[in-house]
This record gives C-alpha cells, sequence and structure tokens, in this order.
C-alpha cells in the first residue's frame, strides 16, 4: 500500500495538536467571550469527538519523529484512539455532574487534556527520556485535578498522590541518570541490543521500572491508589483507573520486552504474585465502593503483568484487556457517581435495594461486577483468558494458577455488590439521590453495552489488538 509519509505525519500529529488547541481554547477562550462561560464541557467533548472523527488510520509501517522520541505506527494510532476514547467518557461524565466549580471549569478541562496528551506521547514514546517528560505531563494535571474541589478528602488524596508520585518520579529519574551515563543511547531499540547489562545498568533499570511501576499500581507501589480513589472527584478516579494504569502498563511492558530472562523477569513475577494476591486479599475488608474499585484496580494490573510472560501472544492480550477492563472501570465508577451522596462516594450497602429502584442501572452494575471478575460470556473473561492463556503456553503455568485462584478470591467481593443490590432491603429507602444524571447513566448503558459485545463478539477487538501488537 502506498502512502504518503509527510501526509500521515501531518495527519497523525493532529490529533494531540488538536487537543492540544482545545485545550488552550475552553482555558483562555471564556476570559474573552463571555458566552462561552459555562459551555467548556460542551466544547471539550466537541473537540474530542472532532479529533477522533477525523483520525486518521495508521499506514502499515511505523515511522520516526523527533529523532526517534515518538513513533508511529498502528499501535500508537490504536492506543491514541484508546486514550482520546477514556477522554470523552471522563468529559461526558463530568458534564452530568460537574466536578469543579464553575469559576474552576476551564481548567478542569484543560488539565484533563494536558493529562491525555501526555499519556498519548508516554504510549508513543520512543525512549526513556521523551517516556518520563510524558509520565510527568500526565502526572502533574491528574495531582490537580485529585484536589479540584479544594475539600478535605480532595486535598488530603491530592497531596499523598503527589508526595508518592514525586517519589516515583525520583526513582525513574535517578534510574535514566544511570542508564545514560552507561549508554550512548536510551532509545529502546538500543538498549535492547546493549542488553545484557552490567551491575550498575541492571541497578538504574530497576530504579525505571520501580517509578513505572507507580503508574501501573504494582504491590508495593499501590500506596497511592485506595485513597487517590476514594477522595478524589468520582470522574477523576475513573480517568486514573482507566487512563494512568494504559500508560503504565505500556511503558512497564516496553521495559520488560527488553529482558529474555534473568533477574529483571523473575523480580517481575514475584511483583506480579504479590500484586495479585495482597490487592484481592484487601479488597475482601473494603465497605466503600470507590475503595473496592481502587483494590481491583491494583489486582487487575496483577493480571495484566500475567500476560507480559505470555510473549507476543501475552501483548495482544493486553491490547485487548486494556479497553475491557477500561469499560468495566468506567462503567462502575459512572454509577458510583450516579449514586454518590458525599466526596467520598457511597458504600456498598447503599447500592442495597437498587435492583428494584432501578433495575437496568443494577443491571449494569452487575454486568460490570461479573465482567470484572471474568464471569463469562462477558468481556473480562476472555480478557483474562487470553492473558493467562499466553502465559500458560510460554511456560508460566504456576504463575497462571496464582492469577487464576485469586482471580477466584475477587468473585466474593464482585459478586457481594450484587447480593447488595438485589438482596438488601435499603436502611432508608429516602436517603438515596431522587434522579440520576441522564449523561451519566447513558455513558453507564454504554459501557455496559460494550462489556457484553466485546466477550459475545470479540474477534473484532483481538484482530485490531492482533493488528496493533505486530507494530510493538
Amino acid at each position: 500500500m502506498n502512502f504518503d509519509p509527510v501526509s500521515y505525519a501531518a495527519s497523525a500529529l493532529a490529533g494531540p495538536l488538536l487537543l492540544t488547541l482545545a485545550a488552550f481554547g475552553v482555558l483562555l477562550l471564556p476570559l474573552f467571550f463571555k458566552a462561552l462561560r459555562g459551555t467548556q464541557g460542551l466544547v471539550s467533548l466537541g473537540a474530542v469527538l472532532v479529533t477522533l472523527v477525523f483520525f486518521r488510520a495508521a499506514p502499515p509501517a511505523q515511522l520516526a519523529f523527533f529523532s526517534g522520541a515518538l513513533n508511529l505506527s498502528p499501535l500508537s494510532a490504536y492506543l491514541w484512539a484508546f486514550a482520546m476514547g477514556v477522554l470523552a467518557l471522563f468529559i461526558a461524565l463530568s458534564l452530568a455532574r460537574p466536578a469543579a466549580p464553575a469559576e474552576h471549569e476551564g481548567e478542569y478541562y484543560f488539565l484533563a487534556f494536558m493529562a491525555t496528551i501526555g499519556l498519548m506521547v508516554m504510549m508513543a514514546a520512543g525512549d526513556l527520556f521523551t517516556a518520563f517528560i510524558a509520565l510527568e505531563l500526565l502526572s502533574l494535571p491528574l495531582y490537580a485535578l485529585a484536589g479540584i474541589r479544594r475539600s478535605k478528602p480532595g486535598l488530603e488524596a491530592a497531596y499523598k498522590y503527589f508526595m508518592l508520585g514525586a517519589f516515583g518520579s525520583g526513582m525513574t529519574v535517578m534510574g535514566i541518570a544511570v542508564l545514560n551515563a552507561l549508554y550512548p543511547s536510551l532509545d529502546f531499540v538500543s538498549l535492547k541490543a546493549a542488553l545484557p547489562a552490567q551491575p550498575l545498568a541492571l541497578a538504574g533499570f530497576l530504579l525505571v521500572i520501580s517509578g513505572f511501576a507507580f503508574k501501573t499500581a504494582l504491590v508495593p507501589f499501590h500506596m497511592w491508589v485506595p485513597d487517590a480513589y476514594e477522595g478524589a472527584p468520582t470522574q477523576v478516579s475513573a480517568f486514573m483507573g482507566a487512563a494512568v494504569k494504559a500508560g503504565g502498563v505500556v511503558l512497564l511492558w516496553r521495559l520488560f520486552s527488553l529482558f529474555d530472562g534473568g533477574p529483571v523477569r523473575e523480580i517481575f513475577w514475584w511483583l506480579t504474585v504479590i500484586t495479585a494476591v495482597f490487592a484481592n486479599l484487601a479488597a475482601l475488608a473494603q465497605n466503600g465502593l470507590k475503595r473496592l474499585l481502587a483494590y481491583s484496580s491494583i489486582a487487575h494490573a496483577g493480571y495484566i503483568a500475567v500476560a507480559f510472560f505470555g510473549g507476543t501472544r501475552g501483548w495482544e492480550a493486553v491490547l485487548y484487556y486494556l479497553p475491557v477492563y477500561a469499560m468495566a472501570t468506567i462503567g462502575a465508577f459512572g454509577v458510583a457517581l450516579i449514586l454518590e451522596r458525599d466526596e467520598k462516594g457511597p458504600k456498598i450497602d447503599d447500592l442495597a435495594g437498587l435492583g428494584k429502584a432501578r433495575p437496568w442501572l443494577a443491571a449494569a452494575m452487575a454486568a460490570f461486577m461479573f465482567s470484572l471478575a471474568g464471569v463469562p460470556p462477558l468481556a473480562g473473561f476472555f480478557a483474562k483468558f487470553y492473558a493467562f492463556a499466553g502465559a500458560v503456553a510460554a511456560g508460566y503455568t504456576s504463575l497462571v494458577v496464582i492469577a487464576v485462584l485469586m482471580s477466584a478470591v475477587s468473585i466474593y467481593y464482585y459478586l457481594r455488590v450484587t447480593v447488595v443490590m438485589y438482596m438488601k432491603v435499603p436502611a432508608n429507602d429516602g436517603d438515596r439521590p431522587a434522579e440520576a444524571p441522564g449523561l451519566a447513566e447513558a455513558v453507564v448503558f454504554l459501557m455496559a453495552a460494550g462489556v457484553l459485545l466485546a466477550g459475545l463478539f470479540s474477534r473484532p477487538l483481538l484482530a485490531l489488538a492482533a493488528e496493533a501488537s505486530r507494530w510493538f
């Protein structure tokens, strides 16, 4: 297939460039045009949808830009479409129930755009320097978004997220400094060719891996997740659960793939096991819905890490897993947003009687819980199946056995949510919000349809994931 690289580059880079223009537009234009005040959310959603509509499919080639700092390919196109989709859903939830005070609406959407641009650059980064800069561009706006309401829970979440995030960033930059002193180039291709690593280089790689594991929420780098998810606005928690994890997963995979064996893979093995075991056991004791979803997010980081050991087949599974997990997580946070009465979100017991009061909403929530648990025929089952199958084929049966056992444990706390909705009588019927935001319900039902259809008809998404994985 013939294509013009210059034309394609202009079209492909138009995605982040349009988002950048939209970011500054929603921030600055209302200062000069008073009629635009209060419409920043609609303008933001329109800008993202227009960018998605005109987003050009990638050619069958990998094109390097800025001396290899940014690589555009079918893989980056797949991941960028995912990132913009998550942003669109975040904006829709924010329109349904605003998370920021009216006077800070422009800043709120500006920060979301900046975080997404950082995520997109992170996903297409060709070297460690670019990856780190993009990581910070993703992280800094999220610190502000977590505390955008300036309430006590939000500020506490933002402070903890920032302090622990700074610690993770410090480890990353220290590791990059060590590697930069040892290798002439820090692009991933050159690093792969330079291995096996000397002991000092191994220390540098472990520092970088620790920093990226913080974003993915692998244990013991997960400490920020429960408090940040609980205290941040629910819309922001949904964005963090889907977007931040995806960015961290992509970078961890790039580092993991540099090593064919040795101590680094052994360390990954133990991180995966500890993450799956700890997160699922900790989730059993949770009473808050957002906190439960936080530990669920940590557990799924462990399941995704299992797929790393499956080689090419595992990477295909990861690319299928990310949108499937994002749909279930955003949908579940959408239900929490609809039912919340305070900033920490609803308790699990607050869902009592939901099956009778709002049967369609309860059915959607049940679909999200069963998908996260890995119950067929929902998409979460196939995501786990493909992730685990690749690892088994590569000889990591013991790792998969542990992951399957922990997945079985998770059924208890996911099923608990469903049991409360359908079998428990609410303590106070009048205490439930009388009317749900319509746009939030639309997002919830769209995500519920997604986890069902992506399971019943998994081949189209799997085909896209397989094609994208070829360009890693």
